[in-house]
């Protein structure tokens, strides 16, 4: 899947559902055999790499299994606030008052 500016929420499942998938096959591993590491059905980690559908705790675990929670870390990053938005920010508290 080539990365895009913008993505759709069926990209973003299916984009870690391959990603998922590429990881455990790096570590040799059947779908089987990492869904019963990770504690989950095998017919819901084959759903997971097949359609990017589960739960959060499914992929937590999934990642925690990989060796890859600390990636978590960096993803939704609070930004920082440009110069604008923090005068945008200061004029509505303002206004407020």
């Amino acid at each position: 899947m080539e990365l895009g500016f913008l993505y759709s929420p069926v990209d973003v499942q299916m984009l870690l559902a391959e990603r998922i998938k590429l990881a455990r096959r790096q570590k040799g591993w059947t779908q089987k055999e990492m869904a019963k590491r990770a504690d989950i059905p095998l017919s819901t980690y084959a759903r997971i790499e097949q359609l990017g559908e589960g739960s959060l705790r499914h992929l937590a675990k999934i990642l925690t299994v990989l060796g890859r929670a600390d990636e978590l870390e960096k993803i939704l990053i609070p930004y920082e606030k440009t110069p604008v938005e923090e005068y945008e920010e200061y004029l509505r508290k303002k206004r407020r008052k």
